[in-house]
């Protein structure tokens, strides 16, 4: 609305100006592109607590805008959440990379339950990101556990009817699992184009979503 862009990264480690220099050609070519500036904000997770914010390149210096989720305790933020806001959720999204008591997969989980006291768009775009940092960090027990969770939300409803289809020619639990694995994958994919809509009338629409599948199969096919 202010007329510039805000580039998000998440940094698990530091490499100093080598990162620097990376995020600036990220945002010179988005600059070029829109016609527009960039500012980057660095999520950094990991138990960083500093970096070097800053790169002088002669005529200019370029910046960024460290975020140190180790300041930020998951376990206060789980307390404190009984009425959801837009902004909350944009929180709860990133407990996982945040200090605690708690191990990841407890964050995760209990992030997936407080999100899914509601139904809309908001609490499954940030279950849906939940379960992607699942699926990078944790292992395949855990990630069993975070599934479970997931299967009770209504994306997980749409995933559990997929894999009952399925479970008709495959096996039953196969087909569940696999339908799961789909589902999953799909939205996976739809937020990465920034197909938000698509994702929504995904959830509300059986024959919408199976055209989508057949997209992201074609898709995977080509690789």
């Amino acid at each position: 609305k202010q007329g510039f862009y805000i580039h998000i990264e998440f940094q698990t480690t530091d490499k100093g100006e080598e990162d620097l220099r990376r995020f600036l050609a990220y945002d010179a070519v988005y600059s070029h592109k829109t016609g527009k500036n960039v500012i980057t904000y660095v999520i950094y997770s990991g138990g960083i607590r500093s970096v070097k914010a800053e790169l002088n390149m002669g005529l200019f210096t370029y910046r960024i805008q460290p975020v140190y989720l180790k300041e930020k305790n998951a376990d206060e933020v789980f307390v404190r959440m009984k009425e959801l806001t837009k902004e909350d959720y944009a929180i709860l999204s990133l407990t996982p990379l945040m200090s605690g008591s708690m191990q990841m997969k407890d964050k995760i989980r209990e992030a997936i339950i407080l999100a899914k006291r509601n139904t809309d768009l908001t609490a499954e775009k940030t279950t849906a990101m939940l379960y992607t940092l699942a699926d990078k960090f944790l292992d395949n027990a855990d990630l069993d556990e975070i599934k479970e969770v997931v299967a009770m939300t209504r994306i997980g409803q749409m995933l559990l009817d997929e894999g009952m289809e399925r479970g008709m020619e495959r096996g039953m639990e196969r087909g569940i699992e696999r339908g799961m694995e789909r589902g999953f994958q799909l939205t996976k994919y739809l937020m990465d184009k920034g197909r938000m809509d698509d994702l929504k009338r995904a959830m509300e629409d059986e024959d919408y979503r199976k055209k989508l599948l057949e997209e992201l199969d074609l898709q995977n096919n080509s690789r």
